[in-house]
């Protein structure tokens, strides 16, 4: 088996790159190749270019970064049954890993742990658009991801994004989405100010997906919700963070299911949020679950709840 690493060297810390590389220099009669991306999807390029470069040999692919990285590294990978693919978090929220309980959590942050690991199988996203480990989602959470990659085109070692700013500028612009939406052969069209499609359980790093959600079952959970005003939005996002169920289950739209199509009754263009990553795109999405497309690492003994 090969080990490669492809490192985001702009996520978290900014030592964290010079850092990994010193652990895997100590690890004795350990071979490895190790990469640094050196902008927003490069990623996704070298992944490809790698397992191009294999074919024929088992690869184990660490994603050494956050949401984002892992997302761009899954796109290089797609469903190859030759590739393992590790989570090193290295990022703001790593969400998928909150999946596995707290204690297992901290597990994956011992680089030793997962080139050790073994794997399980686990779900992905599919859109026309683009892949996704953890949930899809349009409305406000994109919007930020849009003033994010408008106020910083490129990525400078050190800057912190002023988060919270972005979040109070998308609440007010926030703006209802007529929506064309197909869940299942289920039509649920209406006008919406968030749409949420999950395989894991977090967006965002604290917007819990309704309980019932497992991310091998072949089912996407989701969350709509209807436009009714600000103040009653900002409180769907409060009971979402609180994992208020029955708030949610009486104030949104839930459910789970295997695939989802979604348009703007005007064809426009969507701005959707891919695990940390904003793309844009008019016409209809197609959103739909690939059972058990991930051989996902994690270390020995480690389990999904």
């Amino acid at each position: 088996m090969k080990h490669i690493f492809i490192v985001n060297p702009y996520a978290g810390n900014m030592t964290f790159a010079n850092n990994l590389r010193q652990q895997l220099e100590q690890i004795k009669d350990f071979e490895y190749f190790l990469f640094n991306s050196r902008y927003t999807g490069n990623e996704t390029e070298l992944t490809k270019k790698i397992v191009h470069f294999f074919p024929d040999e088992q690869l184990r692919i660490y994603a050494c970064g956050g949401s984002g990285t892992m997302r761009n590294v899954l796109e290089g990978v797609g469903e190859n049954p030759h590739v393992d693919l590790a989570f090193y978090p290295c990022g703001m929220t790593n969400d998928f890993l909150k999946v596995f309980s707290q204690e297992d959590q901290e597990r994956f942050y011992d680089i030793e742990e997962l080139i050790h690991g073994e794997t399980i199988q686990v779900d992905s996203i599919l859109t026309n658009h683009g892949r996704a480990l953890n949930t899809f989602s349009c409305g406000m959470d994109a919007e930020i991801m849009r003033y994010i990659a408008t106020q910083h085109p490129v990525r400078t070692v050190g800057v912190q994004v002023p988060y919270s700013a972005y979040i109070f500028e998308a609440l007010l612009r926030l703006k209802k989405m007529d929506l064309r939406i197909r869940v299942d052969g289920k039509e649920m069209n209406g006008y919406y100010d968030e749409l949420c499609w999950g395989n894991g359980c977090v967006l965002g790093g604290s917007l819990c997906m309704p309980k019932g959600f497992v991310p091998n079952d072949g089912l996407g959970s989701y969350v709509l919700v209807p436009a009714k005003g600000h103040l009653a939005f900002i409180r769907i996002l409060i009971n979402l963070i609180r994992q208020k169920n029955d708030y949610i289950e009486k104030n949104a739209r839930v459910g789970h299911g295997k695939k989802m199509t979604i348009m703007r009754s005007d064809r426009g263009p969507i701005v959707v949020n891919l695990d940390g990553e904003m793309l844009s795109a008019p016409g209809e999405w197609t959103v739909e679950m690939r059972p058990s497309s991930v051989r996902f690492v994690v270390p020995r003994g480690v389990r999904l709840p």
